[in-house]
């Protein structure tokens, strides 16, 4: 410790956590090498744990009891656990990728990527969380065709299948061809990556990226479908199990400077969506023609049954297999459930800093338009949403503060239950210096998730980032 006075404070405790004494004294170091603290008895003892909580390590930790109707009952958002990611690959100027999140039989698992400039090292990190919040060890093996010049900074796109798990990526021009990547690996009893890649690689003149949020989604038929930007194109391409990724059939948005591309897809719709320039820029496409002129950002989404071919979405040919709906905003974020599609975007209203539409896939309008503000000022700069039977979970992220709000009646009409400050909860660290972080989040019927990363490029001392696991029960 550096020279200097410091306070030294202490606190005994029971079994049960009640506090029987607490002092506190001055001392200077390095002057003394041993420091007493006078305590003062507490009489009667205070502040055992509640109902359903039980003191560990001198800490009251709820209960994992889901049947226990005081941990997480109407969605109250207790947080059961929290924890670090795993540490860097590398030192200073490490590479992060948005994370992604997903619910699996044992719990969920959260999925990123790094790659270390100064050793040319680049890894997938498959973190297993268990259902209290507990952390098993990750995997992370190796990924190929990459140097130090492979500026990954992007998102991953992340399937499950029960326990199987996929994984893709979208590799860079450096030592191999710019392409997207398949990995496959089961979540149980184990994580267990499978050590072939599924690659489909593009021409070498094109850039490559997947955006933060949800870019891959499973169809009823039992393929996938992902969203990515391909050249400044919003496009779409069939992940077909065993085969890896189709060759790309599909494009939206805009004929050239998106910045975005999501998909959402269930049993009765399938979404996607994509953000870029103004409608009224000439390079917005001919599937802008449905909105108004703008001058800011604009988000477009297209909604249709989910057996749509992809060939249907063709911007530059003008074909949509249904209208495109489009509305301000700069990053956007999307779940389907249902008929039901919600997009959740920067916020466009007085007050607002996240701004959310709720869509049914008949419509050609929002059914609703609602939003919410984080509790400390400053710009939110990216979000995920993910929607759980009635409820839908809104995760936002901006320079040092993460939030999680949580909603009922998600296939009518949006209604508060619970939000979460991060910053309020002593249990989970390293929210200040969180920098352009990204956020996700994911569910279960009686979990919440939320995974983030400290920011896209990391310093010498920074945290990759870390996780929160929340209770969310009738």
């Amino acid at each position: 410790m550096p020279s200097g006075t410091y306070a030294f404070a202490a606190v005994a405790k029971t079994d049960d956590c009640s506090v029987l004494a607490t002092g506190c004294v001055e001392a200077n170091v390095p002057d003394t090498d041993s420091v007493a603290v006078p305590m003062s008895a507490l009489d009667p003892p205070t502040g055992a744990c509640g109902t359903g909580a039980s003191c560990q390590a001198a800490r009251c930790v709820p209960a994992n009891d889901n049947a226990n109707p005081s941990v997480g009952a109407g969605c109250s958002l207790e947080l059961l656990g929290s924890g670090p990611l795993a540490n860097p690959v590398g030192g200073g100027n490490t590479l992060v990728s948005a994370p992604a999140i997903a619910a699996t039989p044992s719990g969920f698992v959260i999925v990123y990527r790094e790659i270390d400039p100064n050793g040319a090292s680049a890894r997938i990190t498959v973190l297993p969380i268990d259902p209290g919040g507990g952390a098993s060890d990750p995997q992370r093996p190796l990924l190929r065709g990459r140097c130090a010049g492979s500026e990954e900074t992007d998102g991953v796109g992340l399937l499950m299948n029960g326990s199987d798990g996929q994984i893709v990526l979208a590799r860079a021009a450096c030592a191999a061809q710019p392409g997207l990547e398949l990995l496959g690996f089961t979540s149980t009893p184990q994580i267990t990556v499978d050590p072939n890649f599924h690659s489909s690689d593009s021409i070498p003149t094109s850039v490559l990226s997947l955006s933060m949020g949800h870019v891959a989604a499973d169809r009823s038929n039992g393929s996938g479908v992902l969203a990515f930007i391909e050249d400044g194109q919003a496009r779409v391409a069939t992940i077909q199990p065993g085969q890896g990724i189709v060759p790309p059939n599909g494009s939206f948005g805009g004929a050239s400077a998106m910045t975005g591309a999501w998909v959402a897809a269930s049993d009765g719709v399938l979404a996607l969506l994509a953000a870029g320039p103004p409608v009224n820029n000439p390079d917005a496409g001919a599937d802008a023609s449905t909105a108004d002129p703008e001058t800011g950002p604009m988000l477009r989404l297209i909604m249709a049954p989910p057996s749509t071919n992809l060939t249907e979405f063709d911007v530059t040919q003008g074909k949509s297999p249904r209208p495109v709906i489009s509305f301000p905003g700069s990053w956007g974020a999307m779940a389907a459930r249902g008929t039901r599609v919600i997009v959740a975007s920067d916020g466009s209203g007085p007050g607002r800093s996240v701004s959310y539409r709720t869509f049914d896939v008949d419509t050609t309008d929002a059914k609703e338009v609602g939003g919410f503000s984080m509790d400390s000022a400053g710009v939110v700069t990216g979000g995920d949403v993910y929607i759980e039977g009635d409820r839908v979970f809104f995760a936002v992220i901006r320079q040092g503060a993460i939030e999680l709000h949580a909603f009922a009646n998600a296939s009518t009409s949006p209604t508060p239950l619970h939000s979460l400050v991060f910053a309020k909860e002593p249990r989970i660290a390293a929210l200040n210096i969180i920098r352009d972080g990204r956020v996700a989040v994911a569910a279960t019927e009686s979990r919440v998730a939320v995974a983030w990363t400290t920011a896209s490029v990391l310093k010498n001392d920074d945290t990759t980032g870390g996780y929160a696991v929340f209770a969310c029960t009738p």
